[in-house]
């Protein structure tokens, strides 16, 4: 509300500049059905339909006077003032000094360009710095179309508001929110800062929430300190009632951030002397410990081509960051890492360590890299189009209770890519890797080294060669357009090089679909290289609609030879000479369906191991969604199957509704249930969700059920607590 008065006034007091002689340079356009004279009085009358401009500004009225003896400029009936930021302001009556330091508004209106309004029965400029309004009344909410006299939703009223132009603050004396008509909230005092203001020193949205977990009941209300245009503080102290240990207990949180010439960083930290459960056994309670956290991010410039930056977060004990709300995944990352981008190379370097708040694992086991260097190139294009590339690695990995390695990798390449004059293409590509590593306490899993640890150096050579070959061929047609591509890739590289005396720390995630069908190495990270020769194969076909919508099916399928299958799993989906067949449809005709169907078929016993899909139909005013995915169970046998489905519809103009859940086939669980309910209009907003998760991950600190009630005020702020 201040804020918009603040603007409002200022507008009327620059406005009435318009018809004043007092500046010889300025230049008013006047137009009016009657402009006269008084010498007698000496005072410059316009009548009828008057409307005067200077620069950007407009303003309106019956009646407008100069009076020179009192230097003050008046404007009667209809007053209006178009303001250049697209703001209106109206009044009965003005009456402002010719300095335009001191003035008043009789009967005040403002139609703000967010379609916000206000009202005052006065709006007076005071002392050349202040400006006062009595009676005032603010609201963003649009009158009711069918009975315009009806009240809002909400407004808020106010005897007297100031805006302090020195102090740079809006004072509101006796105010009051009323919702429907009906008062709501009352404060004998209230301020915030002035219109332009970006950052002020003051109160900031309290956080409220509920559990019958160990959280317990929270609030939190944090404290913003600006401390220049730079920096900032926020001191946000943390009150709890009871929860796990029954006690009350409390927190404070302080962060601090700021803008240097070069970047920008934030660091926050927090703590508490209470009682806490084992880290492991949740039944054991640990008196009087500290507990607390630390988190630091931060990103700088060092040039046109170089940047470096940091990001960590560390905690005392496995459930504190749950247990107040900072937020806490499995794995807590702490990285230190510095990366340039020059012409076609990137090289990053960076120092990681990890922590798990997972109380089924102990973070000792954590690898710590120290460091990983990586170093990326691409040449220019060549004769025929062809390039060399190079990648460089060097990592160390050390551990507290287990293996340490240090890795020294070379892979340059050599790629041509070719298109016929039939329109088919072709892609050959060389590479050579080179390993070497220096490794401690390995345990040697590969029968070549019969068992045991290893410490020691190994390394590899592992060169490879691939030829791959697709062509569209494209059917244009009334109705559909239609491209089908059929592809083939052949791949050579020795049945080698992976061995037991060679850890495996960053190529142990694996999955066979159809993304991986034509990638010449189909591991990720470089401990373990895809040994081997294989022919893949595949075709997709994609049809194009008219209006934008589109089809398409993809198979695909390896067949490997001179290889015995080394460092392959069992269950990947590659592990037989005959790969299973996988593939994809998406069908996605308009913009209300979209349909996606991943498998992976086990074609020897002809059993699917993996399906997954997702469907989404309907429009935005009913739609619904499905999620199925069934996977192969490599540990227990069998196979895991979730279904997950949500509906949203949309009530009217304002109200929308929504329920979902999900399900574990194999299990015969139910997984987690939801509802919402959202209202939103130009002017406020409500929203209710609540869950049902009894298998949750959380249940330790939020309870099997949960929930979030929500208010929102534009312009002002939201309000609201979890459960």
């Amino acid at each position: 509300m201040g804020s918009a008065f603040g603007a409002a006034l200022y507008g009327v007091v620059i406005a009435m500049g318009t018809v004043s002689p007092a500046k010889a340079d300025d230049t008013v356009h006047l137009v009016a059905d009657e402009v006269g004279y008084d010498e007698d009085f000496g005072i410059y009358v316009a009548r009828g339909h008057v409307e005067a401009q200077r620069g950007d500004k407009i303003i309106m009225a019956d009646t407008l006077t100069y009076n020179e003896r009192t230097k003050t400029v008046t404007a009667n009936g209809n007053v209006a003032m178009l303001l250049p930021n697209g703001d209106t302001m109206f009044g009965n009556y003005v009456d402002v000094t010719e300095d335009f330091n001191d003035g008043i508004v009789q009967g005040f209106k403002g139609l703000f360009k967010d379609q916000s309004r206000l009202a005052a029965q006065t709006a007076q400029r005071v002392d050349g710095n202040k400006m006062i309004l009595k009676n005032a009344v603010y609201t963003p909410c649009l009158p009711c179309r069918t009975d315009p006299s009806r009240q809002p939703i909400w407004q808020v009223k106010a005897r007297e508001v100031v805006q302090d132009d020195v102090a740079q603050t809006i004072t509101y004396d006796n105010a009051w929110m009323e919702m429907w008509g009906v008062p709501v909230f009352w404060t004998p005092y209230f301020q915030h800062p002035a219109p332009g203001v970006k950052r002020a020193t003051g109160l900031l949205e309290p956080r409220i929430s509920a559990s019958s977990g160990r959280a317990g009941y929270q609030y939190a209300q944090p404290y913003f300190i600006a401390l220049g245009p730079d920096k900032d503080l926020t001191l946000t102290p943390i009150v709890r009632i009871g929860g796990d240990p029954d006690s009350a207990g409390a927190v404070g949180d302080v962060e601090y951030r700021q803008h240097v010439r070069e970047g920008a960083f934030r660091l926050e930290v927090s703590g508490t002397q209470e009682d806490r459960v084992g880290n492991e056994d949740t039944s054991v309670v640990k008196n009087n410990e500290f507990r607390g956290h630390l988190e630091a991010d931060g990103l700088f410039e060092i040039n046109r081509d170089w940047r470096w930056g940091f990001n960590n977060k560390v905690t005392t004990d496995k459930s504190y960051l749950r247990q107040y709300h900072f937020g806490s995944p499995d794995w807590l990352e702490n990285q230190l890492w510095a990366e340039g981008f020059f012409g076609r190379s990137y090289f990053d370097a960076r120092a990681m360590g990890f922590q798990s708040t997972d109380k089924d694992f102990d973070s000792d086991n954590a690898p710590m890299v120290l460091p990983s260097i990586n170093y990326n190139f691409v040449s220019e294009p060549g004769q025929y189009g062809s390039y060399w590339g190079l990648n460089l690695n060097t990592r160390n990995i050390v551990r507290t209770d287990d293996r340490d390695s240090l890795r020294f990798s070379a892979s340059p390449s050599w790629t041509l890519p070719y298109t016929s004059s039939i329109g088919d293409i072709y892609e050959m590509k060389l590479s050579f890797q080179s390993d070497l590593y220096i490794v401690n306490d390995v345990d040697k899993n590969s029968d070549a080294v019969n068992g045991g640890d290893f410490d020691g150096v190994a390394g590899r050579f592992f060169p490879e060669a691939s030829f791959k070959w697709h062509y569209p061929f494209v059917h244009p047609g009334q109705t559909i357009t239609q491209v089908f591509q059929p592809i083939a890739q052949l791949v050579l590289a020795p049945d080698c090089c992976n061995t037991g005396k060679i850890p495996n720390d960053d190529s142990r995630a694996f999955e066979w679909d159809d993304t991986k069908v034509f990638d010449s190495d189909r591991f990720a990270g470089g401990d373990r290289v895809d040994s081997g020769s294989r022919f893949n194969y595949g075709a997709e076909w994609t049809g194009y609609l008219p209006d934008g919508g589109s089809l398409d099916v993809f198979l695909g399928q390896s067949l490997r030879f001179w290889n015995d299958g080394d460092e392959v799993r069992d269950g990947s989906g590659i592990d037989d000479d005959l790969s299973d067949l996988v593939g994809r449809v998406v069908v996605a005709p308009a913009d209300w369906l979209d349909l996606t169907y991943r498998f992976r078929l086990d074609v020897e016993d002809f059993d699917m191991n993996r399906q997954d899909m997702g469907l989404s139909i309907g429009p935005e005013e009913l739609n619904g969604w499905i999620n199925y995915v069934q996977i192969e169970d490599d540990v227990e046998g069998g196979k895991e199957e979730q279904i997950g489905a949500g509906v949203r519809a949309k009530i009217g103009e304002f109200w929308t509704v929504g329920a979902q859940g999900s399900y574990d086939i194999h299990d015969n669980d139910l997984l987690a249930v939801g509802s919402m309910l959202e209202y939103q209009d130009e002017c406020f907003g409500m929203l209710l969700k609540a869950s049902y998760a009894p298998e949750s991950d959380e249940d330790d600190t939020s309870g099997d059920f949960t929930a979030l009630v929500q208010f929102r005020f534009t312009n002002l702020g939201n309000i609201g607590s979890s459960f």
